[in-house]
């Protein structure tokens, strides 16, 4: 299959997805960080790692402003979610930029961490060897995401966690994205993995199979934390959901844009189930249309 290059997150920074997905690495970090033994993070789609919400791209949506510019000056932010919105808070003071995934890792790190991030996109890699470039800590791989985090796991420490955060622009990533953690499962048992996927209104059949081929998989301990920030069908005006270049006019779901998105976690830190059960709520009333988003905390297969 014809390698997708097209998708530039750019378009889409700081959104209601970016939340939720920085929300919970955050605190899969901060789990991580209560224990003195170093950990490794694995990004198979890293992107930029820095984006700048007042750049052109950015201000095609303006998806940003429904998403973290909504919540950065708000006084009742939940504790658990300071350390990432205190993040963010800092990057738009230094001229209204945005932490991507590795920043954010990066950011929340120690000296002793380490941090593989693979991008396949030709300009992207560029721009992320220029925002994260003098950090002994951060390694940086121009290559396919789903092969490369196979080839070099498990990495060294052994402890830490994956993300898995493609953009979705073909029916094939939800069966790529479902193989590839399954068998990073298999070659990293103790390895937390984490997976973004979106919700969008005619790719319900695709995400039920991704979310059955966990279930029967085997593998003990898959968590799901869903936001949801519209109600399916609501929205007609088509938009660039899908960052497919600068011209992009239409998603693959026919028109409608992102309802919402969710997080799929294997191996999950015992207390991060909890903790999204408390930011999730308080999500859903911040950034949902009229405050009236939902949210889901489910198992897919339970911890042994």
């Amino acid at each position: 299959m014809a390698l997708m290059l097209s998708y530039r997150h750019a378009f889409h920074a700081g959104n209601h997805a970016d939340v939720l997905k920085h929300a919970t690495i955050s605190r899969i970090v901060a789990n991580l960080l209560c224990k003195e033994k170093p950990f490794s993070y694995l990004d198979t789609h890293a992107g930029a790692g820095i984006y700048g919400l007042d750049g052109e791209w950015a201000q095609k949506t303006n998806e940003a402003t429904a998403g973290i510019l909504a919540l950065l000056d708000r006084k009742d932010i939940p504790v658990i979610l300071e350390p990432y919105i205190d993040l963010c808070r800092a990057f738009y003071r230094d001229g209204h930029r945005y932490p991507g995934s590795p920043e954010i890792v990066r950011s929340l790190a120690r000296e002793s961490d380490q941090l593989t991030l693979m991008e396949l996109h030709p300009t992207e890699i560029e721009n992320l060897r220029s925002n994260l470039s003098g950090d002994p800590r951060v390694h940086v791989h121009h290559r396919d995401g789903y092969a490369g985090v196979l080839a070099l796991s498990p990495p060294d420490p052994r402890r830490g966690f994956a993300l898995v955060d493609p953009s979705f622009e073909t029916v094939d990533d939800y069966t790529r994205t479902a193989e590839t953690l399954i068998a990073l499962h298999r070659r990293w048992p103790v390895g937390i993995l984490a997976l973004w996927y979106p919700i969008v209104g005619r790719r319900d059949a695709e995400l039920y199979g991704l979310k059955d081929r966990f279930a029967v998989s085997g593998i003990q301990g898959i968590l799901t934390a869903e936001l949801r920030v519209k109600v399916a069908g609501t929205d007609s005006t088509p938009t660039t959901e899908t960052g497919r270049d600068e011209t992009a006019e239409t998603t693959p779901d026919g028109g409608y844009g992102l309802i919402g998105s969710g997080m799929l976690i294997v191996s999950p830190p015992w207390k991060l189930a909890d903790e999204l059960a408390e930011i999730l709520p308080w999500l859903a009333g911040a950034l949902g249309e009229n405050g009236n988003g939902s949210y889901a905390v489910e198992w897919i297969s339970p911890s042994a």
